[in-house]
């Protein structure tokens, strides 16, 4: 009988996880519940955590720490987390609402967020260990990993770095067409951010020990879910390993920790799992100042409209047009041709030439392709890593011009060990191992043996193309490039469209003319340590290069005048709303 029970039950969940729920439960942002649902929320916390569940969760976690980081099932496994939060804590008090913590809002000073007031979660920890004394959660003790209390110890003492703003995650998710690349993007971005700001417990594989882990992943996969939506026909559906190490992977893969969920089951949260989420007017607001610089910027382009999707400019989606260099070489990108993927080059031109091999326009894209990667990361550290178009155009004609005039005599290239070396010297190291020593114009190679290596070197299955792409790891992209120069074009933002952004937040509005300067400005995202990738399987070099394309960005909104961040909106309007 019992065993007959169980098998009913485990139909009855498979039927429901492969269904569409009729009524999909909504979460919002957690400053948008009553004083009374926010204290019923904290309410089941507690319960939860003296019923032994919050422990189970956190130990779930720490023992799958090394299969759900750096790995493409870290959204799909957190999703399926964050549920089984919930359903815990609807164990306790059916019905509870369960938020999310929306802290792009609070990007521009996360130390000034509610959430870290008594009414909310608590503020920072006290003493050596960090031990939280503030707030619905004060002196908790907890047992995983070990006896301690719960520990919060904010990044900069008694304030906490600025987090990703609102433009930033927007503007990733409408360039990333792939899971894998926004999955990537969120890891090895914006979710460190939160992580490492509060710190303590919240910096270890045990921090769900902290009740700030779910409201910040509960974030991190609604910007999934907003994804999704933007192509649903498609993307509910979508999996894939795009900018991961990993293998094939498939929708039929277990997730870690959940022997009876495959990742399938979690990629519509519409159904079987059964929830939506409620957005908190961040992601509608910066949408609102993107549909001004589209308007603004659209007839500056000589490709045509800026973009087809409501919410962004197109380079959202591409590469920013490269000025051309004082002697462009072969297949140099001129004009208003994305780097990223060229219509036509001179070195698919010159390899079809060679009639030795020609190549598909699917190869000579992804040399471009390489060629573009290569120089993004080959930019200095004391300059944030991030060239300007003219210097990017000339490293991609520079790398170029080295690989045409260097396949002399079947060269042995050994590029992918230059590759992981630091990458302000990779040009240098570059030239060492492809350029022959004491080249003259004398010894220069005719035409054809060019192109003949070209088509064997550069484009042949074992060629220069498989070193790279062993080297870059198959890299999409998450952010756009150059557009902060883009951006700088804009000739600024009309009150009006400064006032929508108030009261689509619903906040009070401020005179802007009267916010220091300082205050009006999107701040610098900081960069997180090297540990921090190491110890989540991820890859600092990548991350550099998110860090750079974001402060380029904040370069770019921050010199538009009169252009207010929805974040920027959020602290001025609390910090001075009241006063004016």
């Amino acid at each position: 009988m019992a065993k007959s029970l169980l098998f009913l039950a485990a139909l009855c969940l498979a039927t429901v996880a492969n269904s569409q729920c009729m009524n999909p439960t909504p979460r919002p942002e957690i400053r948008s519940l009553s004083a009374e649902d926010r204290g019923r929320f904290f309410r089941a916390l507690n319960q939860i955590r003296s019923n032994g569940e919050l422990d189970r969760l956190s130990r779930l976690h720490v023992e799958n720490a090394d299969s759900i980081h750096g790995h493409p099932v870290f959204l799909a496994f957190h999703r399926v987390f964050v549920n089984d939060f919930a359903a815990a804590l609807n164990r306790v008090d059916p019905g509870v609402p369960v938020p999310y913590w929306d802290w792009s809002l609070d990007a521009s000073n996360p130390i000034t967020s509610d959430l870290f007031t008594n009414d909310y979660l608590g503020g920072n920890g006290k003493g050596d260990q960090g031990c939280v004394q503030s707030g619905p959660f004060a002196n908790w003790q907890m047992s995983v990993d070990s006896p301690h209390c719960l520990s919060r110890k904010f990044n900069q003492g008694d304030s906490i770095a600025p987090f990703w703003p609102p433009e930033a995650l927007l503007s990733m998710q409408k360039t990333c067409a792939q899971y894998g690349a926004l999955s990537s993007g969120i890891e090895n971005g914006c979710h460190g951010a939160v992580h490492l700001g509060i710190s303590g417990d919240m910096s270890t594989m045990f921090a769900p020990n902290d009740p700030f882990f779910f409201l910040h992943h509960g974030m991190v996969d609604k910007l999934w879910y907003d994804w999704q939506l933007m192509e649903p026909n498609t993307r509910f559906q979508q999996y894939d390993n795009s900018n991961y190490k990993d293998g094939q992977v498939s929708g039929d893969d277990i997730i870690p920790g959940y022997p009876g969920m495959r990742v399938k089951d979690s990629l519509d949260p519409r159904s079987g799992l059964c929830y939506v989420y409620v957005d908190s007017g961040s992601r509608a607001a910066t949408k609102r100042l993107m549909q001004e610089i589209d308007r603004q910027t659209s007839g500056k382009n000589a490709g045509g409209p800026m973009s087809t999707q409501t919410g962004g400019p197109s380079q959202l989606a591409s590469a920013p047009p490269m000025a051309p260099s004082s002697a462009p070489g072969p297949g140099a990108q001129t004009g208003t041709t994305s780097p990223m993927r060229p219509q036509n080059t001179d070195i698919a031109a010159a390899a079809r030439a060679s009639g030795n091999g020609s190549p598909s326009a699917e190869s000579a894209a992804q040399l471009n392709d390489i060629t573009t990667q290569v120089s993004r990361l080959s930019g200095n550290d004391d300059s944030k890593a991030s060239a300007s178009a003219a210097l990017h155009n000339q490293q991609i004609n520079f790398l170029q011009n080295t690989l045409l005039n260097s396949m002399a005599g079947g060269r042995s290239l050994d590029l992918a060990n230059a590759f992981h070396g630091h990458r302000h010297r990779f040009l240098r190291r570059l030239v060492n191992a492809v350029a022959p020593r004491g080249y003259t114009d004398e010894k220069a190679l005719g035409s054809s043996d060019i192109l003949t290596g070209l088509v064997g070197g550069l484009l042949g299955k074992d060629g220069l193309v498989g070193h790279l792409l062993q080297g870059l790891g198959h890299v999409v992209e998450v952010l756009p490039q150059g557009l902060g120069e883009t951006l700088k074009a804009v000739g600024g933002i009309a009150e009006g469209v400064t006032n929508d952004v108030f009261d689509i937040l619903k906040l009070p509005k401020v005179d802007m003319s009267k916010v220091p300067e300082a205050e009006r400005r999107i701040p610098y995202v900081a960069a997180l340590p090297n540990w921090w990738y190491e110890h989540n399987n991820l890859n600092a070099t990548y991350a550099a290069q998110l860090h750079a394309q974001v402060h380029d960005m904040i370069d770019g909104y921050n010199s538009i005048p009169g252009y207010v961040s929805p974040a920027v909106a959020h602290y001025v309007a609390k910090k001075y709303g009241n006063a004016q």
